[in-house]
């Protein structure tokens, strides 16, 4: 809505559009709830694509006139890839999708249950992480996770793959052997189950994802986790949406829309008008002076006031840098390969670093290119944290003897809140107002999905959270006998296997002569299982 009023009564009204005020939109309309969505900024998705940073250091290297080298692997035959400039960059800057917050999705994690759950996955399509990588003695490593990777592995041995395959199917179920390490760090488990160094730094750092000094107990439920994920939609336990993350938050904002929801951008809230007595917020003034009355009001952590928050502890935060390169960290067959990296510390006092690599096919990067993401927890600024690694594994103006590594032709340092450590309990708030914190350092979106949950189940503990949206050619409209045949945008593959059996009439089918289509695809739908 432009310059128009907007309506003067709403049930719910939500500033912010980050995924967990998304969630809590889609969640409330979906209900029969009446919800307002604002933004201040001109384009929705919140905390994923705003462009504001703390510490922003923009750093360019331009490397007109130099030709790449050949990847490892290319055959000489094959002609050299013309070098992109920085000049073409910035040409072709609306064909980049470039999310400041770097996250993936577990394919049996909270937020893929929710979208399978809600319907909203049909608004968007996914790409399998391929493979998972780590940086290891100065190089990048491919690291076998699934069974079909251990025994096609080159990198250990017969007896090796035996003793990891022995290893994650003792994971599966807690033992008594396993909480005996209780307390204890996680690699000293791993160090008295004989695995050898290969093993541990692949079990470790790769696949629990956990820092040396980690309880046991934690890195093996991490290890379950990871194992949990692998299989059900491809070989690795990852997806990523296509166009990047900040879909994710417009697919819940479009369900919230669908269900009556309205949205109005570069609109905020200026104050709210509280009742002293109950100590409860009545209404809020709009940006434009509207006085809008509800009773509930939901808020991103960053539109509250330092007087309104008491912190237990100080804010953490998180140290990112983004890469545009030439080409993959580790070249293989095939040009459409995702990856995430982990780089353990590279020396002592160092971070962790995650690394994400997204390939033209995701639609954040365009062709010739990737989109690189690199996060840790901050010890100093971000490019003291990470251009470090940057230098290490890609070739920039900084770099010695890394003429066979990518070519970095354009980075972004910055440092961000991490939202991990708020929580809307210690702040001095009204009853019925209730705080989202932003993006966590976690890998996968449960911190956001939880807050989504809590929140609505505070409001309306009775209410289903996010039951299934109707597919559309269920709906039968007022007045009308039959139902709509005509299918919804990025239907999933459920819906078109209903449509199938309203139209057998037409068609005879015989019984398992249809088998079905082969997954993971490159694009595709989530969808349960059978």
């Amino acid at each position: 809505m432009a310059a128009e009023e907007l309506p003067s009564e709403f049930d719910v009204v939500i500033l912010g559009t980050g995924l967990a005020e998304s969630v809590v939109a889609a969640a409330f309309s979906r209900v029969g709830q009446r919800v307002l969505h604002l933004d201040s900024e001109a384009e929705g998705g919140g905390s994923p694509n705003t462009t504001k940073r703390q510490g922003g250091d923009e750093r360019a290297s331009q490397t007109e006139g130099e030709e790449p080298t050949t990847a490892a692997g290319q055959s000489q035959s094959e002609p050299t890839r013309k070098k992109i400039s920085f000049a073409q960059l910035v040409k072709e800057g609306r064909r980049f999708n470039i999310d400041l917050v770097s996250k993936l999705m577990y394919s049996r994690g909270s937020l893929v249950d929710l979208l399978i759950k809600s319907n909203v996955s049909r608004y968007a399509e996914f790409k399998n992480v391929t493979r998972i990588l780590t940086y290891r003695d100065g190089k990048v490593e491919q690291v076998p996770c699934s069974r079909a990777d251990v025994f096609a592995s080159r990198q250990l041995s017969v007896v090796e793959k035996r003793k990891l395959m022995r290893f994650l199917t003792s994971c599966v179920e807690e033992t008594e052997e396993q909480r005996a390490y209780n307390g204890r760090p996680y690699l000293e488990f791993l160090c008295d189950q004989q695995l050898g160094d290969n093993l541990q730094h692949f079990l470790l750092h790769s696949i629990a994802m956990v820092t040396e000094d980690t309880p046991t107990e934690e890195g093996l439920a991490s290890t379950r986790h990871f194992l949990r994920c692998l299989g059900r939609y491809g070989n690795t336990p990852f997806l990523f949406p296509v166009y990047g993350l900040g879909e994710i938050p417009q697919c819940f904002c479009r369900m919230c829309a669908v269900f009556g929801g309205i949205y109005c951008l570069r609109h905020s809230v200026s104050c709210l008008l509280l009742d002293k007595d109950t100590n409860r917020c009545k209404a809020v003034i709009d940006s434009r002076g509207q006085r809008i009355s509800c009773s509930h009001f939901v808020v991103e952590d960053g539109f509250i006031g330092a007087d309104r928050k008491r912190e237990a502890t100080p804010t953490r935060y998180l140290s990112r840098a983004v890469l545009i390169t030439d080409r993959s960290i580790l070249p293989s067959d095939s040009d459409q390969q995702v990856s995430m990296v982990t780089v353990p510390p590279i020396a002592a006092g160092c971070p962790a670093v995650k690394m994400v690599e997204l390939c033209p096919s995701t639609m954040t990067c365009m062709p010739g290119t990737y989109l690189v993401h690199l996060t840790c927890q901050s010890a100093g600024s971000a490019y003291q944290d990470l251009s470090p690694v940057v230098t290490r594994m890609f070739r920039t103006p900084e770099s010695h003897d890394q003429e066979s590594s990518p070519t970095v032709l354009w980075c972004l340092y910055f440092n961000m809140a991490d939202g991990s450590g708020l929580e809307g309990e210690g702040h001095d708030l009204p009853s019925n107002v209730y705080l989202c914190s932003g993006p966590d350092a976690g890998l996968g979106h449960e911190h956001a999905v939880r807050q989504a949950q809590a929140i609505f189940q505070k409001i309306l503990p009775e209410e289903e959270f996010c039951p299934p949206a109707p597919n559309p050619e269920d709906i039968v409209y007022d007045g009308d006998n039959n139902s709509s045949s005509t299918p919804g945008d990025g239907e999933t593959l459920e819906g078109e296997e209903e449509k199938e059996k309203v139209e057998g009439e037409k068609e005879e089918k015989v019984e398992g002569e249809v088998e079905e289509e082969e997954t993971p695809k490159e694009e595709q739908s989530l969808q349960t299982e059978e």
